[in-house]
């Protein structure tokens, strides 16, 4: 059994953790995970027979582990080269499988690591980083999974310490799935970036018309996997390649035809990009630069030079693979098993067997099940020899193939190739709709005062919709009740006509539906409430202007953020300057008056920041304020 592999360059690795039906993973067996991975196979193959790789296909193998503790376990590795749409097609099929089989975990890497945390890095936690996020991160049941450290290692928890071993991390994932699931804000960044599969297989493909010889159309009518190769082959054509080309000993030019290619947006910008002047003793001959068929015609020969330089390079391999036996399938019951569950899902599409598209969707699956559970490279199977052999077997219809040109679709518009400036800021603007650090603190602070407004009693915070309701009551006001409890407040002596000797209390307060506040009978009335407020609140001044004399003299101002010297007019704006100062300002040059709402936000970020993620009063309070708070947040 093969070990596990490190990723390359450019080269996405999958791990597939799989239970038997009662949930232990330490009796499966090889013969197990083999039904497994012809099952995932058989689940998904109706999106991989759209879908068009630039290199290497999904695939899954065995593997078993030389750690010790870790269980067998299935593995797919995919070089996705220049095509980063191949790395998040597996993404969104990896999240497929978990959320069709509830007991499957699974690890997915490449040569950047975790590359699903830096799509969402905008929103992880502080001790998540590179070097303690090893064996941490998993997609479990449809959602991304990141199990949390503890805040003391002295903790006693299920949630492990230190780089936790695979297999401990994969049970702490599905014993504990409630706490080791992401937050929302990570789930939807990952989510956001695969969210158009699988409607993005077929928006993201191009057809596009290419003048090619018959037996290029035939190939590719058989087989359209060949095409990315043949266009890497040009792509990086050296000059033993060119003299291939020049010679076009198996697909001459003589022979073309106009035929629809369908081709990902990344191979036909890497064909249509290339400049080559073919030599016009082999017999290209390309319209004028200004003819309407002029890219067709370019298109045409670059793709049949790719084809011939597989073909040429395939000549030796031909020899060594005559020698080999062909896989017998008659024989492979895992083949057997496959092709079952393919007729069971429809991938025949009720075509009778023996017919000419039954055999052409049975050799795509062929192909797929060896370059699949056999995970054969490029290296060792060249796509040149499947080549070699069409070119031997297929059957190429030149009037045929001329009848079907009046028969073309129009080929796509490749406007999308080029990008002007409304559509680079458009994307940049796209890229950049992140919630800047005012934002948020603008948001914290307005939700801290529309929380400090609402109604609390014994059971907790009323909510502010009950608050808003009762905020269109009108209240009667008891001005001697109201005075009474000021000065229970503030141990003012101010003298109370009505004074019994009685304890104030806040009963004057009451709801009254009535559209008008009673504030007394007769002008009398009115006089005397108007003394009395005037004089509890000159009162509360004088007080507070001394408490401030005395809080200057000492350190305890040093603590505060104050507003600057000098309001600008964004700041007035924001409502940060009151409209009048107070005494203490025109005595003390220096003075500056705090910014109750930096100090506030300052404060409460703190607290959030020291929690570490776990719950704590600050983020209940977020939670009561309807509002979410970054975990990153340092300012």
């Amino acid at each position: 059994m093969a070990a596990s592999s490190v990723a390359s360059e450019n080269t996405v690795i999958y791990k597939l953790f799989c239970t038997n039906n009662d949930g232990n993973s330490n009796l499966i067996n090889r013969d197990f995970l083999d039904i497994c991975a012809e099952k995932y196979l058989s689940q998904i193959t109706g999106f991989l027979r759209r879908y068009i790789w630039q290199n290497e296909p999904f695939n899954l193998r065995v593997v078993e582990s030389l750690i010790t503790g870790v269980p067998i376990y299935l593995e797919g590795i995919t070089s996705y080269e220049d095509n980063v749409e191949d790395e998040w097609f597996i993404v969104y099929l990896l999240f497929y499988l978990s959320e069709k089989d509830k007991n499957l975990v699974i690890q997915v890497q490449d040569n950047d690591g975790e590359f699903l945390l830096i799509e969402a890095a905008n929103h992880l936690p502080k001790w998540l980083n590179p070097d303690t996020c090893e064996n941490r991160i998993f997609i479990y049941q449809g959602a991304l999974h990141i199990i949390p450290i503890t805040s003391s290692p002295a903790d006693i928890t299920p949630l492990p310490n230190g780089i936790p071993s695979l297999s401990d991390a994969i049970s702490v994932v599905r014993q504990f799935s409630s706490v080791t699931k992401a937050s929302p804000s990570i789930q939807e960044a990952v989510r956001n970036r695969i969210k158009e599969y699988p409607m993005r297989i077929d928006e993201y493909k191009h057809r596009a018309h290419c003048y090619v010889p018959c037996a290029v159309a035939a190939i590719l009518k058989e087989d359209p996997s060949l095409l990315p190769h043949a266009v890497k082959a040009f792509y990086l054509r050296d000059p033993i390649d060119l003299k291939a080309c020049r010679a076009m000993k198996f697909f001459a030019p003589e022979t073309r035809v106009m035929s629809e290619i369908i081709f990902t947006r990344c191979l036909y910008a890497q064909l249509s990009c290339q400049k080559y002047e073919p030599d016009k003793m082999t017999g290209w001959n390309l319209p004028e630069v200004n003819n309407s068929d002029r890219k067709a015609h370019e298109l045409g020969m670059k793709l049949a030079c790719g084809f011939e330089i597989l073909a040429s390079s395939a000549q030796s391999r031909m020899l060594m693979e005559s020698k080999d036996s062909e896989h017998d399938f008659c024989n492979d019951v895992r083949w057997r098993r496959f092709a079952k569950s393919l007729k069971d899902k429809g991938y025949f599409r009720d075509e009778v067997e023996g017919s000419k598209m039954y055999n052409t969707l049975l050799l795509q699956a062929k192909e797929f099940y060896l370059s699949s559970l056999k995970h054969r490279t490029s290296a060792n199977v060249s796509p040149g020899i499947r080549v070699q052999k069409l070119l031997r077997t297929v059957n190429v219809n030149f009037e045929e193939m001329k009848e079907a040109e009046k028969m073309l679709r129009p080929a796509d518009d490749d406007s999308w190739m080029d990008i002007t400036p409304e559509i680079l800021d458009s994307m940049l603007e796209k890229m950049s709709n992140q919630a800047t650090e005012s934002k948020i603190a603008k948001t914290i602070t307005s939700g801290l005062k529309s929380f400090v407004q609402t109604r609390s009693d014994i059971e907790g915070v009323e909510p502010a919709l009950c608050t808003q309701k009762k905020k269109k009551q009108k209240i009667n006001f008891d001005p001697d009740a109201f005075a009474d409890a000021v000065n229970a407040i503030l141990d003012f002596r101010i003298p109370n006509s009505d004074d019994d000797g009685s304890s104030s209390s806040m009963s004057g307060y009451s709801d009254d539906d009535d559209d008008d506040v009673a504030l007394g009978e007769g002008s009398q009335d009115k006089y005397n409430v108007s003394n009395k407020k005037g004089k509890i609140l000159d009162d509360m001044k004088d007080y507070m202007d001394e408490m401030d004399r005395q809080l200057a003299n000492t350190n305890i101002g040093l603590s505060f953020e104050k507003l600057p010297p000098r309001a600008t007019m964004e700041d007035e704006e924001m409502g940060h300057i009151p409209d009048k100062r107070s005494d203490i300002d025109d005595e003390e040059d220096d003075f500056h008056p705090v910014d109750i709402d930096l100090n506030a936000l300052k404060n409460m970020l703190e607290s959030y920041s020291s929690q570490q993620g776990l719950p704590g009063p600050v983020s209940n309070m977020f939670s009561s304020m309807g509002m979410e708070v970054p975990d990153n947040l340092d300012s």
